[in-house]
């Protein structure tokens, strides 16, 4: 159990694990850790609970302490978009998202057999290499990416992390709509269709946990929309 100022409610927080929630604070949906209002119910993940706790924030790509301020509006120098409410330094114009502060400094990804190292500047001025491996799209050099150093590859963020990079693959979802549990599946060699709607299931996934029910749908056919991306 703990207190947390930033949140609204002011009731104590319990430490929870393995529950699907939405974080209220970076919006990511997870199943790792995280702390739960004995309240209201709203969950923030352990990254954001950590990145508010009152006092000086350390970054790997700045020298300077950063503190939180909630209404503060700017420019978040890992991702370029506006801001209300960051991590800032007091001594200069760097800022950014709790999200951008919270990313891993390294990652691993099928487009290299080595680990990604987040990067926070290209200094490639060669305009042409500035597009992302994953995607083929073109990339920001001003933008945090992650990049092989041998392999010179560079990728988009969004791109290398995916959009369920906090959902813990294997575990289980218990859905009402179905009589037994379901494991939270991403399919790799073949796409099954969804019971929903039919369409392959190309990405995450929910597959019944009973090796003899084929049962699998879509995470978006059967999630709340609140869980939803």
């Amino acid at each position: 159990m703990m207190n947390v100022w930033h949140h609204d409610c002011q009731e104590p927080l319990a430490l929870i694990s393995d529950k699907v929630f939405k974080c209220e604070e970076c919006w990511d949906v997870s199943n790792a850790f995280a702390y739960e209002c004995c309240g209201c119910e709203r969950k923030t993940c352990l990254r954001c609970v950590s990145a508010l706790t009152p006092g000086a924030r350390t970054c790997l790509k700045h020298e300077h302490p950063l503190f939180f301020y909630r209404g503060h509006e700017g420019k978040c120098n890992a991702c370029g978009q506006p801001t209300c409410g960051v991590l800032r330094c007091k001594d200069c114009n760097f800022e950014l998202h709790i999200d951008c502060f919270s990313l891993p400094i390294t990652a691993r990804h099928k487009c290299d057999e080595h680990l990604l190292s987040l990067t926070d500047h290209d200094d490639n001025s060669y305009s042409k290499s500035h597009h992302c491996d994953i995607c083929e799209e073109s990339r920001d050099p001003n933008s945090w990416f992650y990049h092989c150093a041998t392999c010179d590859t560079s990728a988009h963020v969004d791109c290398v992390l995916g959009k369920y990079s906090f959902l813990k693959l294997g575990s289980i979802y218990e859905e009402t709509g179905h009589p037994h549990p379901l494991t939270i599946v991403k399919k790799k060699y073949y796409y099954p269709d969804c019971d929903k709607c039919s369409k392959p299931c190309e990405d995450v996934a929910l597959e019944c946990s009973k090796s003899q029910c084929k049962y699998i749908v879509h995470w978006n056919c059967v999630t709340p929309r609140s869980l939803q991306f």
